[in-house]
């Protein structure tokens, strides 16, 4: 896939935009993932951002049997920018919601590399990554241990939400599944993905009570 993806790329190299846009994460599935869904989460749940909403295309997520990992992205995408009605309507915000300001939000040693805006691995760390529209340094520092903290704090910037209070609660995710799964009937999450969503969510240091 990695190979096929460097490919179109070669192909594509002369014009200012690729063929297709793409964003692989490497999550193992059920039980086999331990952290990486959480770790990857901030990049995916960002890829669908910029796509949607910046470049205003369509964007489809999808695993193996497109029941497990890829509806857990779209659980914690929908919990953070649609209304909890169907059918699903985006939030007023998202249309406001401005992924260049991510960076304002890391520690000064967390942004790495400049401001480049290339889309060009540079080295195999960053395969995964190629294709995507996003640029490396936001990918640097979006998949650093505080990456999820990042995000959030961004978040609740962008949607002017109180910052010590987690957007879910494993009750509010379940009406999320159930509102997906009306359009989406095999949405079928392991209990181990919701369990990566809910500390996702409400596990963060930002939520802790300042002592």
């Amino acid at each position: 896939m990695i190979q096929s993806i460097k490919e179109r790329q070669e192909q594509h190299s002369l014009k200012k935009e690729p063929c297709c846009y793409y964003l692989q994460l490497s999550v193992a599935e059920g039980k086999k993932d331990k952290t990486e869904l959480e770790r990857w989460m901030p990049i995916g749940l960002v890829f669908l951002m910029e796509h949607l909403q910046h470049r205003k295309r369509r964007v489809l997520v999808h695993c193996a049997q497109g029941r497990d990992r890829s509806v857990g992205i779209v659980l914690a995408f929908v919990a953070l920018t649609c209304t909890r009605v169907f059918p699903l309507r985006f939030r007023e915000e998202f249309d406001s919601l401005d992924v260049g300001s991510i960076a304002n939000f890391a520690d000064e040693d967390d942004t790495g590399i400049n401001g480049d805006d290339t889309n060009e691995a540079k080295d195999s760390s960053d395969l995964h990554h190629l294709q995507s529209g996003l640029s490396i340094s936001l990918v640097k520092i979006l998949s650093k241990e505080n990456g999820r903290d990042v995000f959030l704090k961004w978040m609740h910037e962008q949607q002017n939400t109180p910052s010590n209070v987690p957007f879910v609660n494993k009750e509010s995710l379940r009406i999320v599944l159930h509102l997906v799964s009306q359009d989406r009937e095999n949405a079928e999450p392991t209990r181990s993905t919701m369990q990566k969503l809910n500390r996702f969510f409400m596990s963060s240091p930002i939520y802790r009570p300042i002592k």
